[in-house]
């Protein structure tokens, strides 16, 4: 299957309609990109007012992407005005692009627009006055005041329409807090607050709305979106689906583990999990379910290895840009900080597909579906770009500058190919295209910065620190798990950025009240953030692929949460013993610590797919998943241990494995 065939297939499964909370969710992400484009607004028939709106928000997004392309490469505005335009340019296209009677744009979602345009617009024209009056002090005047009040109230309707009613109801319940807090009991109580005062610190200042979630959406996020959009569309998209399949296709369980390479490599320019699945789910799915996979398993698998791209280096979902503010560390400090994890997760993944698909017989693709590798490398160039992007950040350039060269690098390559080949009037429908997906991050980010803004406004996050460390009673592994549940129950549902910032907000604290380092502790509550798009009940990843696949949804979200178990055990390992993130050892110490937490990956995955160059028995898999985490914990004497207990399951697996090989019935 060509690279022009897989994104024609992506492109078929991302239009099916859907009435689905994953299908919500991609409609969310990708509305309207089938007629982003230039050729279309042109060639409507529609009347006037569909016409012109069409025009409006072709163009109002290009005017979105260039201006954010030329402020990185002009120079940013100060912050008090460059976030306000930012937000301004996203909430009146928000009201355009996700009208609120569904596909049909209405009037009064044109008056929206430009009401959020005009609210959005006063911070951006009183930014000097803003930037040195005291919040909470220095009394707003009556344009000030009614653009803040309008701007809250719009920022809520939008994150309902765009991002779900969860999220809505999160920020309605933190702004009520910030009212009601008086009347709370014992430590969630705060001493309250004017509505006035509210408004004042939400929608002024750089604490609330334009808080540093809105900064790196306005930053790095803006420039990353308009590279990875530069980046698919030159064709670099195809070349990872080829080189995927032509690299593993062949082998037993082939399409499972090109569903694992393409979603790993996806993961550098994609910043959605559901996104992610329907991109290459729409032929990895298909392709597993051919070689014998049950609908069931093929989503899950599609489902936990998309979920993976938001771990992946370099993009990470945004999140990478999002911690390298908080942490005020370089950008790539977090990338290097986040190899060894990831490695393990897919290894973990391809792993237990590989032993799934020796557990059931299950074959490869055939010899003439799969690309040939030699064609695929021969477009290897198409990855320039991202070669590029490593070396001007390496020279010491902002991650969004050296983002917007290696896009104009994409440019240049796509002329490899006439059949990419980027023209002007091509950027210019690139360049809206970019525009539109940052709405939906723009968005989000306005809604975890009113969360941001409540927390910083009322110390509730110290609160929940000091209800953490009661509820442990000063146990360590306690606490962590109490923070991993509330982690994983307030990132479902949300995009990955917005996950994060809530729960770095909120769970951080009580991490570093314990007395845990600040890096391990953000990709703690970082990592299980981002795994609650595969954990039941609100599993949106996990959805999209059941219903690509046709499998049961709840199943489906049950096995990926299996899938992705490695990513269960290895944020508490490196909460103990930072070398699992490079930090703070020597390089010996950290190959040591690598070496052995993969030989617990692949024990794990045993333990895990009961298959361990045999079917395994419930003990003997209890007797490795022991092994394994011993292996992945840090430590000379647990290495010991695991090493041993590993053995032992493996000398008796090759011993007897040869009369307990059949192959079960049906997965």
């Amino acid at each position: 299957m060509s690279g022009q065939e897989c994104a024609d297939t992506a492109n078929q499964g991302k239009d099916r309609p859907s009435s689905s909370l994953a299908g919500r969710a991609l409609e969310k992400e990708k509305a309207g990109e089938t007629v982003n484009s230039l050729s279309a607004v042109q060639s409507s028939g529609r009347p006037d007012f569909a016409l012109l709106t069409r025009y409006v928000i072709f163009f109002g997004c290009l005017a979105f992407a260039l201006y954010q392309g030329l402020t990185v490469v002009r120079g940013m505005p100060p912050a008090y005005m460059h976030r306000p335009v930012h937000v301004m340019f996203a909430a009146g296209l928000a009201f355009l692009v996700y009208p609120g009677g569904g596909k049909k744009l209405a009037p009064l979602d044109l008056v929206f627009s430009l009401c959020a345009v005009a609210a959005f617009a006063v911070p951006a024209v009183y930014a000097h006055e803003i930037s040195v009056r005291l919040v909470m002090v220095d009394e707003l005047n009556a344009i000030q005041t009614i653009g803040g009040v309008a701007g809250l109230l719009l920022v809520l309707e939008l994150v309902r329409r765009v991002v779900g009613t969860a999220l809505a109801v999160v920020c309605v319940l933190f702004i009520a807090y910030a009212f009601l807090g008086v009347y709370m009991p014992g430590a969630l109580a705060h001493k309250g607050f004017s509505w006035l005062e509210i408004v004042d610190y939400l929608g002024f200042g750089l604490e609330g709305l334009y808080s540093s979630a809105i900064g790196v959406s306005s930053t790095y996020i803006a420039a990353f979106i308009i590279f990875g959009t530069f980046l698919e569309r030159c064709g670099a998209g195809g070349l990872l689906m080829d080189l995927g399949t032509a690299l593993t296709g062949a082998y037993r369980g082939g399409p499972a583990k090109v569903a694992v390479l393409t979603s790993a490599l996806f993961g550098t320019i994609s910043g959605s999990a559901a996104a992610n699945v329907y991109a290459t789910g729409a032929f990895t799915i298909p392709m597993m379910k051919k070689t014998g996979y049950r609908p069931d398993f093929a989503g899950a698998v599609e489902a936990a290895a998309s979920t993976g791209g938001q771990i992946m280096p370099p993009v990470m979902g945004a999140a990478a840009f999002i911690m390298a503010d908080f942490l005020n560390v370089p950008y790539l400090e977090i990338c290097k900080a986040a190899v060894i994890p990831a490695f393990l997760y897919f290894f973990s993944v391809l792993l237990m597909v590989d032993f799934e698909a020796a557990k059931h017989g299950l074959k490869g693709l055939p010899k003439e579906e799969l690309p040939k590798l030699r064609d695929a490398l021969k477009r290897l160039y198409l990855l320039l770009p991202v070669a590029v992007l490593l070396f001007f950040m390496f020279l010491g350039k902002t991650p969004f500058l050296a983002a917007i060269l290696a896009a104009a690098s994409a440019i240049v390559v796509s002329w490899g190919d006439r059949r990419f080949a980027i023209g002007p009037r091509r950027c210019l429908d690139i360049l809206s295209t970019a525009g539109r997906r940052m709405i939906l991050i723009a968005v989000a980010c306005m809604g975890a910065g009113l969360v941001v803004g409540v927390v910083s406004l009322t110390g509730i996050g110290l609160n929940l620190a000091s209800v953490v460390l009661s509820i442990s009673g000063g146990s360590t592994v306690l606490a962590l798990v109490v923070v991993m549940l509330s982690s994983l129950l307030m990132g479902m549902g949300t995009p990955t950025t917005v996950a994060y910032v809530l729960v770095a907000t909120l769970g951080v604290p009580a991490l570093l009240a314990l007395g845990f380092e600040r890096l391990p502790a953000h990709f703690f509550v970082f990592y299980f953030g981002v795994i609650s798009m595969v954990t039941p009940p609100v599993a949106v990843a996990a959805y999209a692929g059941a219903e690509i696949s046709g499998g049961g949804m709840m199943r489906t979200g049950v096995i990926a949460t299996r899938l992705c178990s490695v990513a269960f055990v290895v944020p508490f390992f490196f909460m103990y013993d930072p070398a699992l993130l490079m930090q703070g050892s020597d390089a010996a110490y950290i190959l040591q610590v690598f070496a052995t937490a993969t030989a617990g990956t692949v024990a794990l995955a045993g333990a895990m797919s009961r298959w361990f160059i045999r079917p395994l028995p419930l003990p003997l898999a209890g007797v490795l998943l022991a092994g394994a985490f011993t292996l992945i914990v840090p430590g000379t004497l647990t290495d010991g241990i695991g090493f041993a207990l590993v053995t032992l399951v493996t000398v008796f697996c090759v011993l007897t494995g040869r009369k307990n090989t059949r192959p079960a019935k049906r997965l």
